[in-house]
């Protein structure tokens, strides 16, 4: 039998309303959500600095609730979510909207269906293979909810995840822009590789506005924070997919020379490291040249090691004062004194490989709805009664 989520207040500070909202859940999607905490009842988006739209050029724009409230009415410029900072006395969550959703919701080629369909993608991505992740290097993700706020924006979908702090296409403009706070951003997707999760939506430098960075990370000092000692979690996943197999042949950290996608090894790994300017032209410790010799011999040597354990072995080797992919998650010691002596990888907590996961044969990394579910979504929308309607605050 299923669990019935309790319905939670949604509150904007300035409005003189307030609206309940109920869990929506994705038509033909099983898997589940994490819970919100059970203090969590009402969510508050304060008055300044909370609701944000994101620029075609990356920037983060903050908007006004007025302005907030006509997303969806011109599919033109509505090409972006609306999202905001909700607050709880103990907790910070973030509300990705789509706004006015009656309005658009059998227009199934227009730009604000498209942005539903990536929120709802999302979503599902998250619940089906992120879980492990969630909450350190991914956010929380705690489903798909629906309010009606009647006469202010209609029906409202929204999703509610953690809040994780700041996008690298702001920070990259500040004095958050060293190189340590880069590597975490490398050392980040290159975990996510070794989960077996190819993230595919890499193919200009806006998207790099889904690295963030958690710059208010407790007990961390300023200088903390420019040395790379935050948190950082990747978002949006609505093209990623699983069963990734990184071939990847040099870390995600500055090379010193360009390397083409063939001798990386990997086109998105060679997507990160461009526009983090890990392969402009400088001198740096070790060489691109010096890697790529360096993993050639000792796969050479070594066989039977699978590509995860010859990337530690490298990184441990040639950089050995760069924090590990998997920082705490194991120790990496040397059978012997010469370059290329055997790693000896201990893992202290479990980090699944791609070759670990296992296939079913009806998995399929496209996460697209099916055409009778796109139907489903739309009379649900549109039948949708929710003890949500508007009440005041």
């Amino acid at each position: 039998m299923a669990t019935t989520v309790p319905a939670i207040r949604v509150y904007f500070e300035g409005s003189a309303q307030q609206y309940n909202a109920k869990r929506w859940n994705i038509p033909n999607h099983v898997e589940p959500f994490e819970p919100l905490p059970a203090d969590v009842t009402c969510l508050v988006v304060p008055r300044t600095r909370s609701l944000f739209m994101n620029a075609h050029y990356g920037e983060r724009l903050e908007i006004s609730l007025d302005e907030t409230k006509t997303w969806g009415l011109d599919d033109e410029n509505d090409t972006a979510l609306i999202f905001a900072r909700a607050r709880t006395p103990t907790s910070t969550f973030c509300l990705r909207m789509v706004l006015n959703t009656e309005k658009f919701i059998r227009h199934q080629r227009s730009n604000r269906y498209q942005v539903l369909d990536r929120l709802v993608k999302d979503a599902q991505f998250h619940s089906s293979h992120l879980a492990d992740l969630q909450g350190q290097m991914v956010p929380i993700h705690y489903g798909m909810w629906l309010m009606n706020t009647g006469d202010w924006a209609g029906r409202v979908l929204f999703s509610i995840t953690q809040w994780c702090g700041v996008s690298w296409n702001v920070l990259e403009l500040t004095q958050m822009n060293t190189k340590a706070n880069k590597i975490l951003i490398g050392r980040t997707f290159e975990a996510l590789h070794d989960f077996g999760v190819i993230y595919d939506d890499l193919s200009h430098v806006e998207s790099f506005r889904h690295a963030i960075i958690d710059i208010n990370s407790p007990g961390l000092s300023h200088e903390d924070l420019l040395n790379g000692k935050a948190s950082c979690y990747i978002t949006g996943f609505s093209k990623a997919h699983t069963n990734h197999r990184c071939m990847r042949r040099v870390p995600i950290l500055p090379l010193g020379s360009f390397l083409s996608d063939e001798e990386v090894g990997c086109v998105e790994t060679a997507d990160v490291l461009a526009p983090l300017d890990f392969m402009k032209k400088e001198n740096t410790d070790v060489s691109a040249s010096e890697a790529l010799e360096w993993y050639a011999k000792y796969s050479e040597l070594y066989p039977d090691a699978d590509n995860m354990d010859v990337l530690i072995a490298q990184r441990a080797r040639l950089y050995p004062t760069v924090p590990s992919v998997c920082e705490g998650h194991l120790t990496v010691t040397f059978n012997g004194n010469d370059e290329y002596s055997r790693a000896i990888i201990r893992r202290t907590a479990p980090v699944d490989s791609a070759e670990e996961q296992e296939l079913t044969p009806d998995s399929d990394p496209d996460l697209s709805p099916e055409p009778e579910a796109l139907s489903t979504v739309v009379d649900r929308l549109e039948q949708a009664t929710l003890e949500g309607s508007a009440t005041t605050s």
